[in-house]
């Protein structure tokens, strides 16, 4: 088991004499836990655990001075004792998470003061290093962050439970800053004004996903067929499941329509397709087209004897 202490600080006039109501502090350690929760899992997987504690308050704003525990998996002592470096160690998890550092000229800084540096948006460029550290370039700041805390951006479920702490702080009535970390002679604490809880979000997906767009010849055998706005036609190309695709060849829905080509089960067409993938963030997308339809065989109607 590794421990670290660290400090979470709510600084404001209504904090003053040490003293908060316990309906806005346990929402906002409960959200702070779950993002060390979220985080660890990222960085060890099932091979260790964290939680934390509440160890003290102090006056002068209300500090709560929280305790972290990763705890070794029983079954992985033996591996974790001859590999110490597969499990990243309580200190060294909150480092990545609250180190503050400077964004300019100084070292790697830690996953909260990246998001507060991003503004809730995404990075203008992003460099990968030889030495373990990422360049981070945003509205013309350039900053570097541990490779490991790279993997805490991108992770969605971390993220989420960041939002969700920004989301429960925001409502502590009279905060003035979110300090998270403890200012020393060497180095400054991660400092969250009330309007940089907004920065907390999970940034939106790119208005514009890369797409890329193929054309082929193909035969199709017809699943179902609908004329209705908003339906989609159903094919199988062969392939193990069916697939559903627009219908833009009006010449032979048409056709179909008036009674000049009778489609049944089994009938196949030959078409040109076009085939639309769209690649953001969360989600990769494929979307098929019939361009035209180039020939129709009826499928077979009787059973051929001889």
């Amino acid at each position: 088991m590794t421990k670290t202490r660290f400090e979470i600080a709510f600084e404001g006039d209504p904090f003053a004499e040490g003293e908060i109501d316990v309906r806005d502090l346990a929402p906002t350690l409960l959200a702070f836990g779950n993002v060390v929760q979220a985080a660890n899992k990222v960085l060890n997987g099932d091979r260790a655990d964290a939680r934390l504690k509440v160890a003290a308050t102090e006056e002068g704003s209300f500090v709560a001075v929280l305790t972290m525990d990763v705890s070794w998996l029983t079954d992985m002592l033996d591996a974790v004792a001859a590999h110490p470096q597969r499990v990243v160690a309580a200190d060294q998890l909150m480092d990545l998470l609250i180190k503050a550092g400077t964004i300019v000229g100084g070292g790697t800084i830690g996953l909260f003061a990246a998001i507060k540096a991003l503004k809730g948006k995404r990075p203008d460029k992003v460099e990968q290093k030889p030495d373990g550290t990422t360049e981070i370039t945003f509205n013309h700041t350039t900053f570097l962050i541990d490779d490991r805390t790279v993997e805490l951006l991108q992770d969605l479920p971390t993220r989420e439970a960041i939002e969700s702490l920004g989301t429960k702080a925001a409502r502590v009535n009279g905060l003035d800053n979110l300090r998270i970390g403890a200012d020393t002679e060497g180095t400054q604490a991660v400092r969250l004004a009330k309007s940089d809880l907004r920065s907390l979000n999970v940034p939106p997906e790119p208005d514009e996903p890369d797409t890329e767009t193929t054309h082929r010849d193909a035969w199709l055998k017809i699943v179902s067929v609908h004329f209705t706005d908003g339906y989609k036609w159903r094919f199988s190309d062969g392939g193990e499941r069916p697939f559903t695709a627009e219908m833009e060849d009006t010449n032979f829905q048409n056709e179909v329509q008036e009674g000049n080509v009778t489609l049944n089960a089994n009938d196949a067409i030959r078409c040109r397709l076009r085939e639309e993938q769209s690649l953001s963030t969360s989600n990769l997308i494929k979307t098929v087209f019939v361009e035209e339809v180039l020939d129709h065989r009826p499928g077979a109607r009787q059973i051929s004897l001889l």
